[in-house]
């Protein structure tokens, strides 16, 4: 733990925070992840989170750094606020050990590795749009990126990152530890670094089997946001990671965060329909066929879905256009709701919406998640401000065509024919139906 005092007496860092930083100069971002530390009640968030909230006030210009007293060492460091006489004086906390791993306070590490920022954003090409915006369904440019960055910046033998909440498909490259993984990622404000894998126990089988002699694990987070998920560098076992190679590779991770947003807000602007949130149709065909021919080489089912608004021309009509708009926007968002997690939901076009139910997945279940997101739907209660700038209650159904891979097609166009003309059977027959295709003679 560390430990620190103000004016000669001793406090603990909820007290810090609480009644002595002026919190009040962070940007809004920074006091949420604050004050959500102070709510776990756990010492170590807490503690975390006073050494992020003194080291963004140094930032800001609201604590300076005063020289350190003769004989205190590298761990104290002494701040004074811009206005104000009090000195605030602390001991960084030690790294701790724990079967051959070692957790490092990000805040102590050595500040002197920014200066090769320029050359690490260079390495991950962070100005150079094309890259972020080509999302095939391969990974392999930017492992290849974190891998030259690792080689340049800290010998590693391999770099990988690891998002957050997903885990890994199987034939892909595990991590080493996946329990050290959410450790990092549950606990940003820390660096792990294993110098001898051979000597944990955790560590010690899987490492010598992929040839890993030594391990750094830390969180990849935005400063204005979750950890998004954790770099994993597989290290030389000579010579050792001493602070100034552990601050690089924060700093990797650091830039690597960068990279993750400008991708984010790329395919926010490429890949989302601006209308409904949704997703666009570039996107929706391109997981159509990386979801096809997944169930191909995994031979599981996958399914398609065509969802269209039933008699949607009579809320333009009667209501305006903004109304038909409302209604798009409540329908893809009950659609959203509705479906898995790893679903994928897009604005075809018009009123039609596609789905994607990623396999794998029983006819029955198709069925069962279809019917649903068709209640849901119809079960909307929609209030429209139509042209006489009156309220109205408003009701809405979709028709629901349904075809499955392989059963009613074996590639994207055949499954479009496919749902498509169960689509139309359920439109022909009283609407706010769900039809499965016949089977496909193709």
């Amino acid at each position: 733990m560390a430990r620190i005092a103000m004016n000669r007496q001793h406090i603990d860092f909820r007290e810090l925070l609480e009644r002595v930083l002026p919190l009040e100069s962070l940007p809004p971002l920074d006091r949420m992840q604050i004050d959500r530390a102070l709510q776990t009640g756990l010492a170590r968030q807490i503690e975390d989170a006073a050494l992020f909230a003194i080291g963004r006030l140094e930032d800001e210009g609201v604590l300076r750094r005063l020289p350190g007293e003769e004989g205190s060492g590298n761990r104290m460091r002494r701040y004074q606020p811009r206005e104000g006489l009090s000195i605030i004086t602390l001991e960084l906390p030690a790294p701790v050990e724990r079967d051959g791993v070692v957790a490092v306070p990000r805040r102590t590490l050595p500040a002197g590795a920014v200066a090769g920022l320029d050359q690490m954003r260079r390495l991950l090409r962070l100005d150079d749009p094309s890259l972020l915006a080509d999302r095939g369904s391969s990974t392999t440019p930017e492992r290849d990126l974190l891998d030259r960055a690792g080689r340049e910046f800290l010998r590693a033998l391999a770099v990988r990152f690891y998002a957050a909440g997903v885990d890994t498909p199987a034939g892909d490259d595990p991590p080493i530890d996946r329990e050290l993984i959410e450790q990092a990622i549950h606990e940003p404000g820390r660096l792990f670094y294993c110098p001898h894998t051979a000597q944990s126990r955790r560590l010690v089988q899987t490492a010598a089997r992929r040839g890993v002699p030594a391990l750094g694990v830390c969180a990849v987070a935005p400063v204005d946001g979750e950890p998004l998920g954790a770099l994993e560098v597989r290290a030389p076992a000579h010579p050792t990671y001493g602070p100034e190679d552990l601050a690089r590779f924060a700093l990797l991770a650091d830039a690597y965060a960068v990279v993750l947003q400008r991708r984010a807000r790329v395919e926010q602007l490429v890949f989302v329909d601006t209308l409904t949130g949704s997703f666009n149709r570039p996107y929706f065909d391109r997981q159509l066929e990386n979801e096809i021919a997944r169930s191909r080489r995994e031979r599981e089912t996958m399914a398609l879905l065509i969802a269209d608004v039933d008699d949607f021309k009579v809320f333009n009509t009667a209501y305006g256009y903004e109304a038909g708009n409302q209604v798009l926007q409540q329908v893809a968002l009950a659609l959203r709701r509705g479906v898995r997690p790893f679903d994928t939901v897009a604005r075809w076009g018009g009123e039609e919406f596609a789905v994607v139910l990623t396999g794998p997945v029983q006819a029955d279940d198709v069925i069962m998640i279809s019917e649903r997101l068709r209640s849901a739907v119809q079960r909307m209660a929609l209030r429209l401000e139509g042209l006489d700038g009156r309220t109205h209650a408003a009701a809405v159904t979709v028709s629901i065509g349904v075809a499955l891979c392989p059963e009613h097609g074996h590639d994207a166009p055949a499954l479009w024919r496919s749902a498509n003309r169960a689509l139309l059977e359920a439109k022909a027959t009283n609407k706010n139906r769900v039809v499965i295709a016949m089977a496909s003679g193709e």
